[in-house]
């Protein structure tokens, strides 16, 4: 596990013990909680996802596939965006 998979991961563990249930779902980490390091880390993730995205577009023929593809690029693409900004904040 990444370290800053582990910050979220702890931010899980603490909403499980309060709720008493179990939550097994996949989030992105709060980039507001994570070191320089971490942040590094997670935008060499973040933009290796883009890349594999890229290599797996769908053919726009499967306007549903296509969709959801275009989606999660948006989405992975704005994550990078706010990173970098944050990266850029903590360096000055």
């Amino acid at each position: 596990m990444k370290s800053y998979e582990e910050v979220t991961q702890e931010q899980l563990k603490k909403l499980e013990e309060e709720l008493g249930i179990k939550i097994n779902i996949a989030v992105e980490p709060d980039i507001e909680s994570l070191t320089v390091e971490q942040l590094q880390e997670y935008l060499g993730d973040l933009e290796s996802r883009l890349s594999d995205l890229e290599v797996n577009e769908p053919d726009e023929s499967d306007e549903d596939a296509y969709d959801d593809w275009e989606d999660e690029y948006g989405r992975i693409e704005e994550l990078i965006e706010e990173v970098t900004e944050r990266l850029e904040e903590l360096r000055n």
